[in-house]
């Protein structure tokens, strides 16, 4: 199924009706992570981001954060909501920011996120995010994605790594280079001093992952109502590495935001 979301034509996966949940998939995903997701009794909408899939490429200027959420807050338009919202990693932030800004979203649960960088870290990893960015265009996807999956933050089996990776050759280099420009963690705008602005907010981490469980800890710091909540054997994909027990608690805390 495919949604013109303010004249760019977005891949979007459903499944259930009921309450409406918006997933927003991480780096190198699409909308099939919805398939992850436990059978609710709930409206699961999944779009597929700019810059991945089928959605496909946008100019640099055309996929910022400020535009990736215009287009999400008009795909809120197709329900009177209110809406939770479930993000993992990139999508995570995108959704974290949709959650400050559009107040149909009464429920953010983010996955391995962050809120972003203060101004000297996020000059510094806006070189990062370009010099791998250079490197996807250069060297070409099955070199990204060989590189990708040698990173330490993950916590994944051989027969993870396998299933992922066809998804991951399926991107487009140019696009998640792009993607890499537009919504890098150095590119998105600071939400550090918007965390008072956001709904009931749930934040899972991954037992190894130790530095989005601090930074959990530090959004805590702030909003002390901020709920974390840790999936045992996993890094910085549980939904994946631990599957069964991210599975039940995903369940919960979408069942018990109803």
């Amino acid at each position: 199924m495919t949604h013109s979301l303010r004249g760019v034509s977005y891949e979007v996966l459903e499944r259930g009706s009921g309450r409406p949940v918006l997933l927003l998939h991480g780096f190198t995903g699409n909308a099939g992570w919805l398939s992850r997701f436990p059978e609710l009794p709930v409206r699961l909408v999944a779009p597929t981001l700019l810059q991945h899939g089928n959605t496909g490429h946008q100019p640099v200027e055309r996929a910022k954060m400020s535009q990736q959420v215009k287009d999400l807050s008009a795909l809120l338009d197709t329900d009177d909501g209110p809406w939770t919202v479930v993000g993992y990693s990139l999508g995570g932030r995108i959704g974290m920011t949709l959650a400050a800004y559009d107040d149909r979203v009464d429920h953010f649960i983010g996955i391995s996120t962050t809120p972003g960088l203060n101004a000297a870290e996020r000059r510094r990893r806006r070189l990062q995010d370009e010099q791998l960015a250079a490197f996807i265009e250069r060297a070409g996807l099955e070199a990204f994605v060989d590189r990708w999956e040698q990173l330490p933050l993950w916590h994944q089996t051989d027969e993870m790594r396998a299933a992922l990776r066809p998804e991951r050759l399926a991107q487009h280099p140019a696009a998640l280079a792009d993607s890499l420009r537009a919504i890098g963690t150095g590119s998105m705008p600071s939400l550090w001093l918007m965390l008072e602005r956001l709904p009931r907010t749930d934040l899972i981490v991954g037992e190894h992952d130790v530095k989005f469980q601090q930074i959990a800890r530090n959004m805590q710091l702030i909003r002390p109502d901020i709920a974390i909540h840790e999936i045992s054997d996993a890094s910085h994909a549980p939904h994946v590495e631990n599957a069964q027990q991210f599975g039940t608690m995903i369940e919960k805390l979408i069942l018990g935001g109803i």
